[in-house]
């Protein structure tokens, strides 16, 4: 992509959806809204959807769910579906995020007579954005791999009200009708914020569903934010034992394992069907004892194991990449413990220059002060002004005006954060391979 040094780059803008909310109502007045795989993304639809006073009847997913129930919807196979369908009174929003499983369901909705646009649509026909709300500033680890581990990170910094969250969600839902999920953590770990809770019903509340990563460290407010019924909640996880502990820099192995065993217990105790993730970040020596450790332990307790590579947080590695700035030394320690240092991931990412950013729609990134950050993965710049004060489309307009995109997504460092890994071989043989 030739792009000229103040030209900005076309895939660096961002777009509200364009589909008249007007219309997509009228469209599913006295008709039955059906959504294609019960993820996170689908869930956010049925519960914003049904908030907004439409008919969802269930969800179509091949997984088995608890009584085949999720987040107290209905779910069923896609056999139950085709076998039993009336197009002209269905709305069918595929949610798959599978790239050959959303390509077969929109072949075969269009064999059945499903028009894209009229009663057939995916999540960007009706928004665009997966939207953040930071409700804690601060965090309780010290990660040699994340900004947040570097001297004075948290000074400064504290923890964003319910009052104010809710002010800035009704606001979020007003410009965004169909906004149908969002982070609730950019920096900070939620889990501190004593309000969580509280935070948690608005969402629900907003229809709006919402997902939490945590180091699961501080637990003292972690029963009432189950009791409250979020919809996902991400664990990193590092290896066992003392990896984990270097990994999770501040935190102990045993904290985090207690955490999630208390999760399970108070998701059982309050009846809550919540999606737990345990991501587990690949080093070059947990892939082995600690990763089939970690792995059983998500099994037993019935909580996602997402294998991902592990690597030092771009905003510092931008800064290097254009200006040549050195990295703080603790990152730069950190980097002995990668797949691949910090020199072999910047050489793969440029050979991606010309390909799309994947977290360019994670907009706005809303920080606990009011603020929008320009890019969720990176602690600045800020786009100007207060959201609360600021309508959406300024901010849009004004980040799209902006060159921070462009010069990242120049050196390639848009795809440094690219995590997709696989592992191939055995315990003992095991080696790590991109995908």
């Amino acid at each position: 992509m030739n792009v000229q040094q103040n030209e900005i780059r076309d895939d660096s803008l961002i777009y509200q959806a364009d589909l008249p909310v007007t219309q997509f109502l009228e469209n599913c007045r006295g008709k039955s809204i059906f959504i294609y795989s019960a993820n996170l993304e689908g869930i956010g639809l049925a519960k914003r959807l049904t908030a907004l006073g439409l008919n969802f009847s269930y969800f179509i997913d091949s997984r088995k769910y608890r009584a085949s129930k999720k987040q107290n919807f209905d779910v069923k196979t896609p056999e139950a579906f085709w076998g039993d369908l009336d197009v002209e009174n269905t709305i069918l929003i595929n949610a798959t995020k599978d790239r050959l499983l959303k390509k077969q369901i929109t072949t075969k909705a269009e064999e059945h007579g499903f028009k894209r646009g009229r009663n057939f649509f995916i999540p960007t026909d009706l928004c665009s954005f997966f939207p953040t709300i930071e409700i804690s500033g601060k965090c309780n680890l010290v990660c040699t791999t994340c900004d947040m581990g570097l001297p004075g990170a948290n000074k400064g910094r504290g923890h964003m009200s319910a009052e104010t969250f809710k002010k800035t969600l009704s606001k979020l839902c007003s410009e965004i009708p169909f906004v149908n999920s969002i982070a609730l953590y950019t920096w900070g770990e939620p889990l501190l914020n004593p309000e969580i809770a509280e935070i948690v019903k608005i969402c629900n509340e907003h229809g709006v569903a919402c997902e939490i990563s945590t180091n699961l460290e501080y637990q003292k407010y972690l029963e009432e934010f189950i009791a409250a019924g979020p919809d996902q909640i991400v664990a990193p996880c590092a290896g066992t034992l003392a990896r984990y502990e270097r990994g999770r820099t501040g935190g102990t192995w045993e904290g985090y394992l207690r955490g999630l065993k208390l999760i399970k217990e108070y998701m059982e105790k309050y009846d809550k069907d919540i999606n737990v993730r345990i991501m587990y970040h690949l080093y070059n020596d947990n892939i082995d004892r600690d990763y089939d450790e970690v792995k059983k332990i998500a099994e037993e307790l019935g909580f996602n194991f997402i294998p991902i590579l592990a690597h030092v947080f771009p905003g510092r590695v931008l800064q290097y990449a254009l200006a040549g700035v050195p990295l703080p030394k603790t990152m730069a320690d950190a980097q002995n413990n990668l797949v691949f240092d910090i020199e072999e991931q910047l050489s793969f990412s440029r050979r991606l220059v010309d390909k799309p950013c994947h977290i360019i729609k994670a907009f706005p990134t809303i920080s606990w002060d009011g603020r929008v950050l320009h890019c969720c993965n990176m602690q600045g710049p800020y786009v100007r002004g207060r959201f609360l004060e600021t309508p959406l489309e300024d901010f849009i307009n004004l980040r799209n005006k902006s060159r921070f995109c462009t010069s990242c997504m120049n050196e390639g460092v848009h795809r440094y954060f690219d995590t997709n890994v696989k592992l191939e071989g055995e315990t003992g043989f095991r080696k790590i391979v991109r995908i």
